[in-house]
């Protein structure tokens, strides 16, 4: 089923940025501290190096099968009934990423904003916004993601006011690479987690008007460097503001130092970031839920508003289940599967693609004959 509408490689900036900085962003700085002390944005350079070389696998898997998703692309590569079964699969990849996100904003927004709310009336929000967002069309889509676009711009802002305070120590960058080649390297599995979203390609590439085109690689290319810049400024701010010995205990080291800058027009830059963030986290919920439903939509034969509610329901009831779970054991068990379907899967369609020669075209011409 050939997808309707069509995207610029502008929008498919906006979408790709609005897809990965997401929930992951907070406790970024303090996951690669773990592993590779204060070296962590070098893992998150060669983390995002990585992520442009399985980009442009994607974008040469997709090209050969010119406005059609991995939902539809799948079956012609693997067969209807594989394919069928790797799209079932993919689905609930996407709809547990939802649901891993749901749980870590409401953990966030418990511990830091409103501790005496009950959880599942912030999952119930969340599910609304979801419903609300996702059923919208591709365009729909995009005005929302360029608009809140200025949103990852306002949080770098804010990052601003911390450069008044005293206690910035840019000495503790240094020695670079101090701790290791190895601990660096180890360090790129946790931040990994935080690069997730750039899957969705397998999706949207299809909408773009010239989806062959090097101009669609480009604008996913540039979404990734962007993000890449942005993940290393964060963890870099974080690291020259806390010691490492404060780094080790600080789960949110961004949101921890801005609740100590005090300003005389503004007070609690934490609040006003985290409000922001919310925005940001929304569309990475939507991207993923829009991905999603098109799959049960596909999958099921049915309308894109159905499928969104069925995903959102699926959602909701997942999320207030594993809520009182242990977040470290869902964020593990993440990275693995993270690892199968956003690099492992697209790497083999398109190595069978090139093997069998495998083109859309020529499926087309089957079906007519």
């Amino acid at each position: 089923m050939k997808v309707k509408g069509r995207i610029s490689s502008v929008h498919l900036f906006y979408v790709l940025v609005q897809s990965v900085i997401g929930v992951g962003l907070l406790s970024l700085p303090h996951q690669t501290h773990q592993k590779a002390g204060s070296d962590g944005w070098i893992s998150i350079l060669i983390t995002g190096f990585f992520i442009h070389l399985i980009v442009l696998m994607i974008w040469l898997l997709c090209r050969k099968f010119p406005n059609l998703t991995l939902f539809d692309f799948s079956k012609v590569i693997l067969g209807k009934t594989v394919g069928t079964v790797l799209n079932f699969l993919f689905i609930m990849y996407l709809l547990t990423i939802i649901c891993y996100i749901f749980i870590i904003y409401t953990d966030t927004l418990k511990r830091w904003i409103l501790p005496e709310t009950p959880g599942w009336i912030l999952l119930l929000i969340l599910f609304v916004l979801l419903i609300y967002g996702s059923i919208c069309s591709i365009r729909n889509m995009l005005s929302l993601f360029s608009f809140l676009f200025l949103f990852n711009l306002l949080l770098f802002c804010i990052t601003f006011f911390v450069y008044k305070d005293p206690s910035l120590d840019v000495r503790y960058l240094f020695p670079i690479g101090s701790n290791g080649g190895w601990n660096i390297l180890r360090s790129t599995e946790d931040t990994f987690v935080s690069f997730i979203g750039f899957e969705t390609l397998l999706i949207y590439f299809a909408f773009m008007k010239q989806s062959k085109s090097i101009s669609a690689l480009k604008g996913a290319f540039s979404a990734i460097f962007f993000i890449t810049t942005f993940l290393m400024y964060i963890v870099m701010i974080s690291t020259v503001m806390l010691s490492p010995e404060e780094m080790k205990i600080t789960q949110e080291p961004v949101l921890y130092i801005l609740s100590a800058v005090e300003i005389r027009v503004l007070s609690r830059l934490d609040l006003i970031f985290l409000s922001f963030w919310g925005l940001v986290v929304f569309t990475t919920i939507i991207s993923y839920s829009f991905s999603a439903s098109l799959g049960i939509s596909n999958l099921f034969r049915i309308k894109h508003k159905f499928a969104v509610m069925l995903a959102g329901t699926f959602v909701f009831i997942v999320s207030i289940i594993f809520y009182y779970m242990e977040i470290t054991l869902i964020e593990e068990w993440l990275k693995h599967i993270s690892l199968i379907f956003a690099v492992i899967i697209p790497v083999l369609l398109l190595f069978i693609t090139i093997i069998f020669k495998r083109e859309a075209a020529s499926t087309y011409e089957e079906k007519e004959n």
